[in-house]
């Protein structure tokens, strides 16, 4: 039996140096919209119905960004394969965006501030905006 392998994906959306991340329940840290690839759905359309499920955004996806690849889950530390795969996108319905539990908080937060290390981020955030992918 193989270790436990999760595929998520999830939309980089940038406006006025800003970026959209949200927060979930109990989380410490923001994080961009997304969620898990169900069987038989592509990476493009997850990233999609995550981002309207989560926010109520519906997004275009402009090009493909790293995919980065973890060994342990971020919060539980167990032990998995998980592949983030990122995705810059166009926010379509700016005006209709909104908090969808589980999501709790949806915030615009500056990407300058995120580099001087004022707000929390998940890694793969501060790691997207380090390399340049984020700006």
């Amino acid at each position: 039996m193989g270790m436990k392998r999760i595929i998520v994906a999830g939309p980089v959306i940038v406006e006025n140096g800003k970026l959209l991340l949200v927060r979930v329940r109990d989380d410490e840290f923001y994080k961009l919209p997304g969620g898990q690839v169900e069987p038989g759905e592509t990476n493009e359309d997850a990233c999609k119905r995550e981002a309207l499920e989560e926010i109520n955004a519906r997004i275009t996806i402009l090009k493909k960004l790293l995919t980065i690849y973890l060994d342990e889950h971020p919060k539980t530390k167990e032990k998995m394969e998980i592949e983030l795969h990122h995705y810059l996108s166009n926010l379509d319905n700016p005006n209709n965006i909104k908090v969808i539990p589980p999501t709790t908080e949806l915030s615009w937060l500056d990407i300058e501030e995120i580099k001087e290390r004022r707000h929390n981020v998940a890694p793969n955030v501060r790691y997207l905006i380090e390399r340049g992918d984020i700006k």
